[in-house]
């Protein structure tokens, strides 16, 4: 009897116990697990542990930090930024690259700020300018490139996150991005080669006029996400002047003209300086194309389907927004339900975490109906 109270006893005490919820501690001995991916240039990239300290050149490289949660790991920035309110902090975070140069780089300064990993941005198929950075940085400096120029999916915002341990925020960024790529390919992907308009973009001057070529890979894949075709995707190069002879020769369905703020300081981009009058100056801009005689007989002006896109809607993490306001000019009867600008909207408030209001700011698809 007494042996049977000292066993219920001692089996009550080890379910008591098997109840107690159990925690992990951690200690200074202890190390998060190493990361590894493999960056866009093909490269093993391996830390110990995720980076607390990270430096980056390139805007688009700064806004890609800035979807996978790694902002408040930045210690070193690219030159070119000025908007601290789509940049937290900014004034207090020292540049690392030349003003519109994010391949000619600081490197004294970078050492300096000891950072855990730098990013860069993959330029087209400069492989040789990247390894000669990676050869000043590397071993001390771990550098990884990639591309978060590419509109159909968000495989750079991904591994990024990776190395700097922010999987779970990244991961809803994803989900938010692959789902507005996955409506656009829903209606496009079915679209036979005659149903797709031929489309050029316009960059440069009326008597210098500037393209993206075959190297420009992210605007091809944002005319076939739209549901049209580059027809610049055989020449040769990336954002190059364009022969006017064989421009006159194109057949030319849709011509999308690239505004940056730095061309159009007053209309477009979030610091636009005169945001109530953008739309004035936008149909300035669309009337001079109209009327250029490289294009005022093209079916794109006859048919008056003449947009313009703010150019971080092209070349920038942004561009599958870009390929949104696309294929609603391309396509409006198949795309009558589509919003770009509300995706826009949320993707500022809910990832990029700016109060900025689309209504109020300079200009990014035009027009927009």
């Amino acid at each position: 009897m007494k042996k049977n109270l000292i066993y219920y006893s001692c089996l009550i005490l080890l379910m008591v116990i098997c109840t107690i919820p159990v925690t992990s501690s951690t200690t200074e001995n202890d190390h998060p697990s190493s990361v590894t991916i493999i960056d866009d240039w093909g490269r093993t990239v391996t830390l110990d542990k995720p980076a607390e300290r990270i430096a980056f050149s390139h805007t688009a490289a700064g806004e890609g930090i800035l979807l996978a949660g790694g902002w408040d790991k930045v210690v070193g920035r690219d030159g070119s930024l000025t908007d601290s309110r789509f940049y937290s902090n900014l004034d207090t975070i020292p540049a690392v690259s030349t003003t519109n140069q994010p391949f000619t780089l600081d490197f004294e300064k970078i050492t300096e700020l000891h950072p855990d990993l730098f990013i860069i941005q993959k330029h087209y198929d400069s492989r040789e300018q990247f390894d000669e950075i990676a050869n000043k940085l590397e071993p001390d400096t771990p550098i990884v490139g990639l591309d978060f120029l590419e509109p159909e999916n968000a495989d750079s915002i991904k591994k990024l996150s990776i190395l700097i341990g922010t999987e779970q925020i990244a991961d809803d960024y994803v989900n938010f991005h692959d789902e507005v790529i996955k409506n656009l390919k829903e209606k496009t992907d079915s679209l036979s080669p005659d149903e797709k308009p031929n489309v050029f973009l316009k960059s440069g001057t009326s008597d210098k006029i500037s393209t993206f070529g075959r190297d420009a890979s992210f605007w091809n894949r944002m005319c076939s996400l739209a549901g049209g075709k580059n027809i610049a995707d055989g020449l040769p190069g990336d954002n190059q002047e364009v022969d006017l002879e064989w421009l006159t020769q194109q057949d030319i369905d849709t011509i999308v003209g690239s505004c940056s703020n730095r061309n159009y300081p007053e209309s477009f981009g979030y610091l636009a300086t005169e945001p109530l009058h953008a739309s004035e100056k936008a149909d300035e801009i669309i009337s001079d194309i109209k009327n250029n005689e490289i294009f005022s007989h093209s079916d794109a002006v006859l048919d008056d389907k003449v947009f313009l896109l703010e150019g971080t809607m092209i070349s920038n993490p942004k561009a599958f927004i870009g390929a949104a306001y696309l294929a609603k000019w391309l396509h409006p009867d198949l795309f009558s339900d589509l919003d770009p600008e509300q995706i826009h909207q949320e993707y500022l408030n809910r990832f990029i975490g700016t109060d900025y209001d689309l209504k109020n700011i300079g200009l990014f698809g035009y027009p927009t109906n």
